[in-house]
This record gives C-alpha cells, sequence and structure tokens, in this order.
C-alpha cells in the first residue's frame, strides 16, 4: 500500500496518540576466600554427590548489558514522558549453556521488557563468526523477564517501537552486545555438571488482575487449581562434579512492574532485585554484576499476574477501581499500587519473596534431572496455522473441529490499559463492540479485511496491525516457538505473555504426552522467549475481551496453535526427531525510521570544568542515612559503561581506594540531569545508602564521564568528593 509522505506522518501521529494512552500491560561459591564461609555454606544446602562421570557439560555466563540511561523512552507501558533520567539497577543478561552428545543449547535470560528476531539474529550471528555453525536461531534460545523500565526502540516491529519514536541503534546495540559476552563467557565456562529440579511456592508475591477473564474459564477446570496465580517457583540448580554450586535458574510468574511508569530511572525490577540478592547470597565478596555462582530469573505466566497487591484505586478519589466494571471519574487514572510505601519499596518486597523462595528451593534436596538434551525450535506462521481445537475438560484435541489462527490485530480494550499502568482515555476492558470515530481513524492505518473481522471475533479490531507495512510490518506475522528438553524437564518457550490458565493448559497438554511415554510430568512454562507477540489467552478469556484478551493479536485460537504446536516438539524431544524449521522472517532492520535526537556536544557551565564537585557530601554520615554527590556532568549515552559504572563509592583501604559500590548496587542511584539543551550543559547526582555494615574508614564518591566536542571525539574524566567517614 502507498502512501504519501503526508499520509505517513498522519499515521504516526495518530499511533502515537492512541499508544501514549495506554498501558502495555529472566562450598556453594566456587571458590571463596575464606574457609569459614565455605563451612558455613555448606551447613546451609544440601550438596549432592559427586559423581565420576556427570551427565552434561554446563557454562553460566553474565553480561552487562546497560543500554543508554538517559533520553530514550522506556519499554512497557508505551508512555511517552517515561524517558530515561538515570539508573536505578543496571541489567544484565545471563547465559546458560547445556552440552550432551552432539546437543547444545543455549538459554539466555535479558533483563528487558522482551527480546525480539533483530536482536537474537545478530547475537547469532557474533557467534558464528566466533564458533562457526555451533550455534544458531534453532539452538540460542533468549526471553526477557520483562521489566517496564528499560530502555526500548530495538524490537524491530512498528507497533513495538513507534512509543519510542523508532529504531535506537544504541539500545539495540547495547543489548545485543551484552546477551553476546554473556554467552562466550558461558561458552568459556563449560565444566561437567549435574542439575537437581526444585520446586516450592512462593505466597503473597502477585495477585490475578483479570479474575473475571479468568473466572469465564470452565469452572471444572478452574476446581482443578486451589488459586488463580501460578504460586509456584521452579528451580534448576548446576552442580560442578565436586558438588559445589555453578548457577541457578528460576521460574516464577509475576509482572515486573513494581516500578511504575513514572519511574524514570533504568532497573530490573522485582526479578532483577530478585536475582542481585541471590547472587549476593552466593557471592558475598563480589560487586554486583561479578557473581562467579550466576542466579537467573525467568519469567513464566505471568500475563494477568500482577506484583501490586494492593490492587487498583482511583488517582484522586481512591475509589477501587477496575477499567471495566468500577470507573474513575473523566481525566482520572486507575491503576494499582504494591505493597511497599513507593514504588522502590514495592520491587524490594515482591523481590525479597520471589529471593526467598528460590533460596528455600536452593536448600531443598531436589531431584536429579537425569535424562536426555535436546531443543525443538518452529517458525510458525499464525494467520495459516489450522489446527484441532483442545478440549479442556477432556484434555484431548478434537480433529473434528478445526480452528485457525488471524493476521495480527489489536482489539479495543488493549488501548484501556491495565491497572498495572493508567490511563485516560474513554475505552474500558471488555470492550466488544467498535466505535464509529476510532474505526475510522484505526482505518487510516489499515482496515480490516471482512476475514478479519471474522476472524477475531467477538474482538472490536481497533488497529489491524497485520495489514499495515509502513515503514516496515507493525507486527510479526511469523513467530517463534521452542521446547527444550532438558533431563527430562519440558521448558515451554512462549513469544509472550501466557495468562495464568494459559501456561496450566500448557503445562497439562505437555505433560500429559511425558506421562503416556513414561516421564514425570516435569513442565515449565518460560514467558516472553526469542519474540514479542503482546498476551496468549485461553478462548474463555478472549470472550470477556479484557485488556490482556484484546492484546491476543492472532486472534481467539492463538493458544490451541500453541497447544498443537507444544505436545507436537515434545514428542519429537522424546523420540529424539524434529519438526519443520518453518519459514523464518523478514530482517527489517535496514527499513527502520527513528526520530530520537543524538547527542551534539557536552559542554560545562560557565567557569567549571566536566566532573567539578557542585555539592560535596557532608563530612560525616551515620549508616542509614543516604550521601549524595553532585557534579558537572557530561551525557551517559556518550558511554554506556557496560561492565563499569558511571559512579562508585570507595573506602580507603592500605592507601589505596577500592570499589564499595556502583551504579548496580540496590543501595545507589545515579541520575542525570539537563540543564540546557542549547548550551549542552548537565549535572550528575549519586547517591547512596549507608548500610548498617559499612566500616569506619575513610569513603568518598567517584564520578566516571565521557563528554562530547561538537565534532563527536568522546574524552573521558574522572572526579572525586571529598572524603567522609561512616559512624
Amino acid at each position: 500500500m502507498a502512501l504519501s509522505f503526508v499520509g505517513n506522518v498522519v499515521i504516526t501521529v495518530i499511533v502515537l496518540g492512541v499508544i501514549s494512552g495506554t498501558s502495555a500491560t529472566f562450598s556453594l561459591k566456587n571458590k571463596d576466600n575464606t574457609d569459614d564461609h565455605e563451612d558455613e555454606q555448606a551447613k546451609q544446602f544440601p550438596r549432592s554427590e559427586p559423581e565420576a562421570d556427570s551427565s552434561y557439560e554446563v557454562g553460566v555466563g553474565i553480561a552487562d548489558m546497560t543500554g543508554p540511561c538517559v533520553e530514550i523512552t522506556f519499554m512497557g507501558y508505551a508512555e511517552l514522558g517515561q524517558s530515561g533520567e538515570g539508573i536505578h539497577l543496571r541489567q544484565f543478561s545471563r547465559a546458560f549453556i547445556f552440552s550432551k552428545g552432539n546437543t547444545r543449547v543455549v538459554l539466555v535470560t535479558a533483563e528487558v521488557q522482551a527480546v525480539g528476531i533483530a536482536v537474537r539474529r545478530q547475537v547469532v550471528k557474533n557467534l558464528q563468526e566466533r564458533y562457526g555453525d555451533m550455534y544458531s536461531l534453532r539452538n540460542v534460545i533468549i526471553t526477557g523477564t520483562h521489566t517496564h523500565s528499560t530502555p526500548g526502540g530495538y524490537l524491530v516491529d512498528f507497533i513495538l517501537d513507534v512509543s519510542i519514536l523508532g529504531f535506537s541503534k544504541e539500545t539495540f546495540n547495547a543489548y545485543v552486545d551484552g546477551i553476546t559476552r554473556s554467552i562466550v563467557r558461558a561458552h568459556e565456562n563449560m565444566v561437567p555438571a549435574r542439575l537437581v529440579f526444585a520446586q516450592t511456592k512462593v505466597k503473597n508475591a502477585h495477585k490475578n488482575r483479570s479474575r473475571y477473564s479468568y473466572n469465564n474459564n470452565p469452572a471444572e477446570e478452574r476446581a482443578r487449581y486451589e488459586t488463580n496465580t501460578d504460586d509456584l517457583l521452579t528451580q534448576v540448580r548446576i552442580e560442578k562434579a565436586d558438588g559445589s554450586l555453578h548457577g541457578v535458574m528460576n521460574w516464577f510468574s509475576v509482572h515486573t512492574t513494581s516500578m511504575n511508569m513514572t519511574n524514570k530511572l533504568v532497573s530490573s525490577d522485582n526479578l532483577g532485585y530478585a536475582a542481585l540478592r541471590m547472587e549476593k547470597e552466593l557471592n558475598p565478596s563480589n560487586l554486583p554484576g561479578k557473581p562467579d555462582i550466576v542466579a537467573g530469573f525467568f519469567s513464566s505466566s505471568l500475563g494477568d499476574v500482577s506484583p501490586n497487591t494492593r490492587g487498583a484505586r482511583c488517582e484522586f478519589s481512591n475509589e477501587e477501581c477496575d477499567h471495566q466494571f468500577l470507573l474513575c471519574a473523566a481525566q482520572e487514572r486507575c491503576f494499582s499500587k504494591g505493597p511497599g510505601e513507593d514504588m522502590f519499596e514495592s520491587t524490594r518486597i515482591i523481590g525479597t519473596k520471589v529471593f526467598e523462595g528460590a533460596m528455600e528451593a536452593l536448600r531443598s534436596p531436589g531431584e536429579e534431572l537425569r535424562g536426555d538434551l535436546a531443543v525443538v525450535h518452529q517458525f510458525v506462521e499464525m494467520s495459516q496455522e489450522v489446527v484441532p481445537k483442545y478440549d479442556p475438560i477432556k484434555k484431548t484435541f478434537n480433529t473434528n473441529e478445526p480452528v485457525r489462527g488471524c493476521f495480527p490485530a489489536l482489539g479495543y480494550s488493549f488501548a484501556s490499559g491495565t491497572i498495572d499502568g493508567a490511563n485516560t482515555l474513554n475505552i474500558t476492558q471488555g470492550t466488544l463492540q467498535g466505535n464509529p470515530l476510532l474505526d475510522i481513524v484505526g482505518g487510516i492505518v489499515a482496515r480490516p479485511t471482512a476475514d478479519d473481522v471474522e476472524c477475531h471475533a467477538p474482538k472490536p479490531i481497533l488497529l489491524a496491525t497485520g495489514r499495515a507495512n509502513f515503514p516496515i510490518p507493525w507486527h510479526p506475522h511469523i513467530i517463534s516457538l521452542s521446547l527444550i528438553w532438558l533431563g527430562d524437564l519440558a521448558i515451554v518457550g512462549v513469544p509472550g505473555e501466557p495468562t495464568t490458565m494459559s501456561g496450566r493448559r500448557m503445562k497439562a497438554v505437555v505433560g500429559d504426552v511425558m506421562q503416556r511415554r513414561g516421564f514425570k510430568p516435569r513442565v515449565v512454562i518460560s514467558g516472553l522467549t526469542n519474540e514479542y507477540i503482546h498476551y496468549v489467552t485461553t478462548y474463555e478469556e478472549y470472550q470477556v475481551q479484557r485488556y490482556e484478551a484484546a492484546s491476543t493479536i492472532y486472534g481467539p485460537n492463538t493458544l490451541d496453535i500453541m497447544l498443537n504446536k507444544f505436545s507436537e516438539f515434545t514428542v519429537a524431544a522424546i523420540e529424539k526427531g524434529d519438526v519443520p524449521p518453518g519459514r523464518e522472517p523478514a530482517d527489517n532492520r535496514a527499513h527502520t525510521l527513528s526520530l530520537i535526537l543524538p547527542v551534539i556536544a557536552d559542554n560545562p557551565p560557565v567557569r567549571r570544568r566536566f566532573g567539578d564537585v557542585i555539592a560535596q557530601p557532608p563530612a560525616v554520615v551515620p549508616r542509614g542515612t543516604t550521601v549524595t554527590a553532585t557534579f558537572v556532568g557530561a551525557n551517559p549515552r556518550n558511554d554506556l559503561k557496560q561492565e563499569e559504572s558511571h559512579a562508585v563509592v570507595q573506602r580507603l583501604e592500605l592507601g589505596r581506594w577500592i570499589d564499595v559500590a556502583n551504579d548496580a548496587d540496590w543501595d545507589t542511584r545515579f541520575y542525570w540531569k539537563r540543564l540546557s539543551t542549547i548550551a549542552g550543559t548537565s549535572e550528575v547526582r549519586f547517591s547512596w545508602r549507608v548500610p548498617e555494615t559499612a566500616q569506619s574508614a575513610p569513603h568518598r564518591v567517584e564520578y566516571r564521564g565521557a563528554a562530547r566536542s561538537l565534532f563527536g571525539r568522546i574524552t573521558h574524566f574522572t572526579a572525586q568528593t571529598d572524603s567522609f567517614s561512616i559512624q
């Protein structure tokens, strides 16, 4: 479809207007410095008896993947004003490589909203330049933790990048580099290892935000489960041949939205906190992001699951709301709040609960995974799929009732947002009829065909994204589905956000195949895997058309297509077979657009130099309080400081200043503020909450900046505050 330049601009403006009002809604230490610590850990955690011949070769690796922390809009809430202004927690990629016989599988959890085919394709290209055809799109599986507080503009689907103002090469390269580096480190860290499976329940860490939809599932099916959320934490721990810990993988179902849409600091949110807390527990002498024992946290059946356990209230009246039956007044937003007094405390509370569950699982004996290793992967063109419908009561596929997938489209309730975000549009969840005016607006983007309307029913189509291709396709038509068979554990890779019951059906289908072939039904759902396709609801939930259903872009039978595929994949994995690879999606990176402005130049204010201390910390700082320093700054986009830090806290030891806290630490926050766009001036503020365990030695703050000249030259500089003492 050819469009004039003016028409293209109109489309962009319209979509920005729609999206900006929406809410879119990853000894125990190898060698410790002290024998005492080794002995203490040996008491805390069970250690399996080493075997002479371990089944697997396993590598673990972690790398800093932090993107540009300022001036780039965050991906998740689609809030145009939510551009970065600093760092709360850095982003990390954690990679796990499994090898047995001729089979090798990479599984990555990356602290981003999601990962798309473009990033994965470039990561694989980088790996192949090093290792040949050992790694491919088939065996490199990358997941996102779904944090909503990290830079966007890297997914290369127009509808997903438009609220970020288009493609961000800085973000894309940062994520590719970090993920690649984590896999390389895992590759270079392969050792004989054993795998131990464990599970535990984590209570009061989430709630179902779409109970009305969940309750539309068959009563008989719901009666099989005690709760309307999946509170099971699943863990695989990796033990070296000598019984010591090598790494840990954890899956839990919760949205990483404790940090809300007002946050402007890069943050890995609640699952990121859980990972840092566990790595600190297992590597007490290491700085954040530098562990020997790597702890990865993966999202699971998170689609309708919120960490904001106090529920939703209207912004001003404080009345209860749900975006469907309980509505706020005009121009008053409805959004949920977490268990804490602010979003930082809520992040810590939910992250702590998940961390404690992971440590409980780690302390349990667990069961060794001794089976084969396999990976099954297929590219699936969803609109071309016709499959037997699944009966959730009989747990069978009805070959006499074929169902099909649709071209991608978003429904009206997509624009209502969820209670984890907020919106002021006059669109509610559960919308089943279109609006003539909005139909006209949506038709400017692309008009749905009669077949689209029929296929997506009862969803009223707001945006027929599958019919829009300027400047690139707005949504993926071909998606990536995968299943890893890890020693008789099936890891089901879902390229979106499955709801609780969707995840339960996936487990049931895969588990039934396993049981019929003599295996325990050990199944874990790994959400946000390899691609982002919004949500996956059940057919019954789809009929209600709350936000999650309106965002199930391939229509009411999306889940049934996946259930058929995962059943087929499980059989292939068990029988050492494979499935057709499917048609690989096109690479659209060369056709992306961007309205993101570059950094032009940095300048210090008159009679100032870069790094000058504007505000010194006090001479004496009590433990438990926060110390802050402010410097003449430069734009952090000039150097992302991956594997480094924009600022650190240092302690004087034996005449040397050593780093004791960096900008990845929970107790620090790094802020950047633009003072004048024309003059190119800015300032940096770095704060540190002094731990109760801080030593009484002299401390100082060091800022490590990079300034850009008008001609593009980057000059690095460092600056230090006066020293201060801790009491």
